[in-house]
């Protein structure tokens, strides 16, 4: 069935408005709250999430498959995925894909990429998730390979990518709105299709080793460009990969081991790293639609293969020359507020920011390595040791769940504050009329609402907002045999105009 859940039925006026909510919500909200992409989470990399991480300590759950190397997980739904290496120098067999359920800890499958260059594949490495698709490669060790797509719900291989990539080992690549993949390789931006795993463009631009990934913004692209050794940004037609224009050079330098990330509002942050007190700040930008304009620059640490964040109030979090988080005015660049000291023998930070401005962050350190919980000003909440956290998280996932990686069988989930709500997307998170069980499901749902709704129309839609069922509810209790459909989230709607919808999950 192809046609749009609009023209479906009569009433169209009305069901176009919830359904333009609904896909609105879907992309800024219910989605947002996985922890899609490696670094950073979101498309904007900014590690920003609309769902409410832990309040305490309490843990949800710990242990797992042991690992003597960290590496980031992500996270979709349910589907929290990781590499666990157990053998550093075996880089063939020495490292495993794990997916495993969020919500209890449950391994439910462990996979080994296929090996199509015997003398130069990596580790297994993991680039991203999304709507029921593992993405992962062999690359990331200055090495190209090929890119493949994994079914989340059982690791079997749905394509492998037309074009080889070189995404390094602490980077990841990126989507657009209709979910096809965007990777920043050193010499390339590839925009590849979803579906078939085919090349749609290749746009030829010379990046950074660790610094190539890529952020998306409305339809633009933007990265940074090495120029001759002049570090630059760039913006890119996501339409066409069409280069639009560059910004003037920062400053000179062969290193660059992260890459900028955008806030909410649509200015663009770079923090300029490579160990040199001359150049290392991070700077602001705004896009102006024919260049960039410079706002400000502040003075950071030296921070490769991290990440930094913006919040939801205007502030923007990175990590000062004296090794503290700061809080800056996203407006004006003033600094406002500063942590503790956090970073000690490993300078390899990441952050995460809920819903309510708590900022998350893991020094990357290996002895002194940390977990710190700050409230917005950067005052602490708590801490916990976490020795070779290296760049094994945090994120959050389902249900606020935060998620740190560690070495050995140190993994470990801290309960999500569920009981907040969000106010934007609490309308489609449950129903007045009708309810769903199981939910998450795996083959049929039961759809239960009062008597009096019998020979009322249902529908089921992806989140494209295509209508992929119509049925009729036949008594208070409804089965729905969803048997066809792939792992991913979807909606079932139902009501006076479809106006009451529920998000079904498939495992």
């Amino acid at each position: 069935m192809n046609q749009n859940c609009t023209p479906a039925f009569s009433k169209r006026t009305k069901l176009s408005f919830y359904i333009a909510l609904i896909l609105f919500y879907s992309n800024t909200s219910i989605l947002s709250q996985d922890w899609n992409i490696s670094t950073g989470g979101n498309s904007l990399r900014n590690g920003s999430s609309n769902q409410n991480g832990p309040i305490d300590e309490t843990l949800l759950w710990s242990g797992g498959l042991p690992s003597t190397f960290t590496r980031g997980p992500v996270s979709d739904s349910i589907y929290l995925a990781t590499v666990r290496i157990n053998n550093i120098t075996n880089f063939l067999q020495g490292s495993k894909i794990v997916m495993i359920d969020i919500r209890n800890g449950d391994t439910l499958w462990t996979t080994n990429l296929p090996i199509d260059f015997p003398a130069t594949d990596w580790f297994n490495r993991i680039s991203a998730i999304k709507n029921g698709v593992l993405y992962a490669a062999r690359s990331g060790n200055s090495n190209q390979s090929y890119l493949y797509a994994l079914n989340v719900a059982d690791g079997s291989i749905i394509w492998k990518s037309e074009s080889l990539i070189d995404e390094s080992s602490n980077e990841g690549l990126n989507f657009l709105d209709n979910g096809d993949l965007i990777v920043g390789n050193i010499n390339s931006i590839i925009r590849i299709n979803k579906s078939d795993g085919n090349t749609i463009w290749q746009t030829d631009r010379l990046g950074y080793q660790d610094g190539a990934e890529l952020a998306v913004y409305g339809s633009k692209i933007y990265g940074i460009s090495n120029d001759l050794s002049q570090l630059k940004i760039a913006a890119f037609d996501s339409g066409t990969g069409q280069l639009l224009y560059k910004s003037s050079s920062i400053d000179n330098g062969f290193v660059q081991q992260q890459s900028l990330f955008i806030g909410n509002d649509g200015k663009i942050y770079l923090p300029r790293s490579q160990n040199n007190p001359l150049t290392d700040s991070l700077y602001s930008f705004t896009d102006n639609g024919t260049g960039f304009t410079k706002n400000w620059s502040v003075p950071i640490h030296y921070i490769p293969f991290s990440s930094s964040g913006t919040s939801n109030d205007g502030y923007v979090y990175s990590y000062g020359r004296t090794g503290r988080v700061i809080r800056i005015d996203a407006t004006s660049g003033e600094l406002i507020d500063s942590s503790m000291i956090i970073l000690g023998d490993a300078n390899n930070p990441r952050m995460c920011i809920d819903a309510a401005g708590i900022v998350n962050v893991t020094n990357g350190g290996f002895s002194d390595g940390a977990f710190f919980s700050f409230n917005a000003d950067l005052s602490l909440r708590w801490q916990t040791s976490v020795p070779n956290i290296y760049v094994g998280g945090p994120i959050i996932g389902w249900e606020g769940t935060l998620v740190i990686s560690g070495t050995g069988t140190d993994f470990r989930a801290y309960r999500g504050d569920n009981t907040a709500t969000i106010q934007d997307n609490s309308f489609i998170k449950s129903s007045e009329i009708f309810n769903v069980h199981p939910n998450p499901f795996q083959n049929q749902v039961v759809l239960s609402t009062d008597p009096s709704l019998a020979g009322s129309t249902y529908i089921v839609c992806d989140y494209m907002g295509k209508v992929i069922l119509t049925g009729k509810v036949t008594s208070s209790t409804t089965m729905i045999d969803l048997t066809f459909l792939s792992s991913g989230v979807y909606l079932l709607g139902l009501g006076d105009d479809f106006n009451q919808f529920v998000k079904i999950i498939k495992e």
